[in-house]
């Protein structure tokens, strides 16, 4: 392919995608990658607690790895483990600011969009909601439920709650830094928590009304991944999870219209040449196209896009 191809090609997908965004037609899904100016990585923080609790294997960068180790032979105990990893990690967190160099929960924030999708356990996007003036409030997959009883923080306990522009809703996929229970973080949460979502509906419980299945992810949700556009920012092509979780979400739920989804990849320079037209063809015919971006191109692109109320 040639390059003014490419490029053009690149510029009617950005049309399209700024124009999904503006309609409210599109769900942003952000990872790891969308807060690394604030928190580091999962290799960084495996590496960290690996030589904390002195790690015997070589795979010293795998998060969940090591913190399964932790959990097994220092503190025994899965959901003391995520306590001590959150208050270690998570409890002097500092929110972006208007200064960083890649302030993409701000500008995400000034789409009319009434939902917003992530794998990261901070409060990022919701508080770039609330300095947009806007009422947001935030929800969680509560996989590890054996009850209705165990989560009774949903918003959509109040029947007449819809995720809206003015009240958007951010949905934590794995996790609530506030809800240690929640967040997927050892070997055995990653496998537990893509067992629940590709069977949540297709089990009854006895815990739920009339041994009716118990639902974990709410209707609106299930909609919006069905029927609208997504947008991943932050993950990488070669995590395994995110080609899981993603075929999980798309292609257990019944009805879901292929829409083409988007995923901007923050370092093009990672990838040679050769390697990032064979990931092109192969995502593309997951029905995702990829965008290579910096950060900085990122941020001047979806600003640049915001359409002004009239």
């Amino acid at each position: 392919m040639r390059t003014g191809d490419a490029d053009g090609q690149n510029d009617d997908a950005w049309d399209l995608l700024i124009g999904d965004l503006n309609n409210g037609d599109c769900v942003p899904f952000l990872g790891a990658g969308a807060s690394a100016e604030r928190l580091p990585l999962g290799g960084q923080l495996a590496r960290k607690w690996a030589a904390r609790i002195r790690y015997p294997s070589g795979d010293t960068g795998d998060l969940a790895r090591v913190m399964q180790y932790a959990a097994t032979m220092h503190y025994r105990d899965a959901i003391r483990t995520k306590r001590e990893f959150l208050n270690e990690e998570f409890a002097h967190a500092v929110p972006p600011a208007a200064t960083d160099e890649f302030p993409v929960h701000s500008v995400l924030a000034r789409y009319p969009l009434p939902l917003y999708i992530t794998t990261n356990y901070d409060d990022f996007m919701f508080l770039a909601l609330q300095q947009a003036r806007k009422r947001p409030t935030w929800d969680l997959f509560p996989w590890y439920a054996m009850s209705p009883d165990d989560w009774t923080g949903s918003p959509f306990r109040e029947s007449d709650y819809v995720p809206c522009e003015e009240r958007p809703l951010v949905f934590h996929l794995h996790g609530h830094h506030k809800e240690p229970h929640s967040i997927v973080l050892i070997e055995d949460d990653y496998l537990d928590f893509l067992v629940r979502l590709a069977q949540d509906g297709r089990h009854s419980s006895a815990s739920s009304s009339g041994g009716r299945p118990m639902t974990l992810l709410p209707y609106p949700i299930r909609t919006a991944l069905r029927t609208k556009a997504l947008l991943f920012i932050g993950y990488g092509l070669r995590d395994w999870t995110f080609h899981v979780m993603f075929r999980t979400l798309l292609h257990g739920l019944l009805g879901t219209m292929r829409r083409e989804h988007t995923s901007i990849q923050l370092n093009p320079h990672d990838h040679p040449g050769d390697e990032r037209e064979y990931l092109e063809r192969y995502f593309q015919a997951q029905s995702i196209r990829i965008l290579w971006e910096t950060p900085r191109s990122l941020n001047d692109k979806l600003a640049a896009g915001l359409r002004e109320k009239p």
